[in-house]
């Protein structure tokens, strides 16, 4: 079988690195995205760059010099190793001192030593703009500014696919969703993403907009637990109505233990996939966004098991007791 070097590891490793908190972070703070590879990687950095502007619902633009017409008249008016340069340059003529601050020039390398992209990161940093550099193997020229996101890789392959992945999770760090299969649509985008209000400092965007919403128990009745891990039950009522209701102002997050990727497959689907089934069969699906085994960023959860803690761990042990728990 083919050496995929362990990519799931690989990216928990580089999503919880200080490197990969730092180009979040400029990610976060950009308007427009220059995305730059060649080879292979340049057609992940035209994925990037279309998923990156259509997942953000025009909140960012991002853009690759992608077509051959572009990257061959750019080679041959300079040279490989300066066509990247020449095109940045070209389309940043116009921009302003403010907007090349918020502006980020995001480059792939699967060697760390891809000339072309080097000297387009070197222009960027010397005229203002925030830059980023994925690669599989070290890079040793020094670029003032430069995040270095490091993968570890061998292969081409392992470095193109981890670095494919690696861009969904900036659009889901700054706060956007990434959508299931079949909820890709436009109005499936604008339900998914934020609806505005106010951002705690430090915080993300839909902390603030997000609610978390409980499956079972809350919204289908569950009355016999587990049982077979079908979804056998009818919804509680005025699920519907409240799902609704919340959804005019709230982007509504359905969290359930049915979606944890440990969960066998029932009937040869995954959970998410049965809740998303029973959601279409009963006319919710259209009020609800993304389902997940995660807690997600909310600013309030519906949960049929939780317990509110408010002023201190007293207080809350109160209540357990109060409940019938041993506690």
């Amino acid at each position: 079988m083919i050496n995929i070097e362990n990519i799931g590891q690989k990216f928990i490793e580089i999503v919880k690195s200080p490197e990969w908190e730092a180009l979040q972070e400029k990610f976060n703070n950009c308007d427009d995205i220059y995305v730059l590879g060649h080879g292979g990687n340049l057609a992940v950095a035209d994925h990037t760059a279309v998923d990156i502007t259509r997942l953000s619902n025009g909140q960012k633009n991002a853009i690759c010099p992608s077509s051959g017409i572009v990257a061959t008249s750019f080679i041959n008016d300079s040279s490989f190793d300066q066509w990247m340069v020449n095109w940045l340059d070209c389309r940043t003529a116009v921009r302003t001192k403010a907007q090349m601050k918020r502006s980020l020039v995001y480059g792939i390398s699967s060697s760390g030593k891809s000339t072309d992209v080097i000297k387009a990161l070197q222009w960027a940093s010397q005229n203002g703009m925030q830059t980023a550099l994925v690669t599989g193997q070290p890079m040793n020229i020094p670029v003032p500014g430069l995040t270095v996101v490091e993968l570890g890789t061998q292969y081409y392959h392992s470095t193109e696919v981890l670095t494919l992945l690696l861009q969904y999770q900036l659009t889901h760090g700054s706060g956007r969703e990434c959508p299931s299969i079949g909820h890709n649509s436009s109005d499936d985008l604008k339900k998914a993403n934020w609806k505005g209000g106010k951002i705690r400092e430090h915080s993300y965007p839909d902390e603030q907009i997000n609610i978390g919403v409980d499956f079972d128990g809350v919204v289908h009745k569950n009355s016999k637990g587990y049982y077979d891990g079908t979804i056998y039950d009818e919804p509680i009522q005025g699920s519907k109505e409240a799902l609704r209701r919340l959804s005019e102002k709230y982007t509504i997050i359905m969290f359930s233990a049915k979606a944890r990727t440990d969960r066998g497959l029932v009937n040869g689907k995954t959970g998410i996939e049965l809740i998303w089934e029973w959601l279409e069969k009963h006319d919710m699906a259209q009020y609800v966004s993304k389902v997940t085994a995660e807690k997600p960023r909310a600013c309030f959860y519906i949960d049929d098991k939780a317990i509110r803690f408010e002023d201190s761990w007293k207080q809350l042990f109160d209540k357990l007791e109060h409940l019938g728990y041993d506690i």
